[in-house]
């Protein structure tokens, strides 16, 4: 009977760190997705961002803007802010909560350079809030709220 037992519990803690496992998954992911967002930035290919950091249904509420509803909202953003020069992005997880499977919030901060042509290099950082879900095994940008650290130019 006590073998019984013993089998049975190892077998519940087995199960339950099999699921604690796969549960845990945002954090890799998002950084992952921020990664290519940079790259993709970088590049300035803003259907590249579109395609692989947004969800369809995704929300972006950039700055001194209505919120921006879907996905091509959003890519009209990233042409706009391309068209101001080229651009540095990095973005930095500072915290990522995960709740069950396929819902996650990430916190992080931003580091931004904007080169016009012929320009001086802009530069901004800020801060950043995402909720996250999971969807046939990887992790969107459902809503995107960002806003700068720095004051606004006098």
């Amino acid at each position: 009977m006590n073998r019984l037992f013993l089998v049975a519990g190892l077998a519940v803690l087995a199960a339950g760190a099999s699921a604690k496992a796969a549960s845990n998954d945002a954090e890799a992911g998002i950084r992952r997705a921020n990664s290519e967002v940079s790259a993709n930035v970088h590049a300035s290919n803003a259907q590249a961002i579109v395609d692989n950091y947004y969800a369809p249904d995704a929300v972006a509420m950039a700055p001194n803007l209505p919120a921006l509803h879907g996905r091509e909202a959003i890519r009209k953003f990233w042409v706009d802010l391309f068209a101001n020069g080229a651009i540095d992005l990095t973005l930095t997880s500072d915290n990522v909560t995960q709740s069950g499977n396929d819902v996650a919030v990430e916190m992080g901060h931003y580091d931004l350079s904007i080169t016009p042509a012929g320009g001086q290099v802009i530069k901004d950082k800020g801060k950043y809030l995402v909720m996250w879900k999971k969807t046939n095994g990887r992790w969107w940008a459902v809503e995107d709220i960002f806003n700068s650290d720095l004051p606004l130019p006098k």
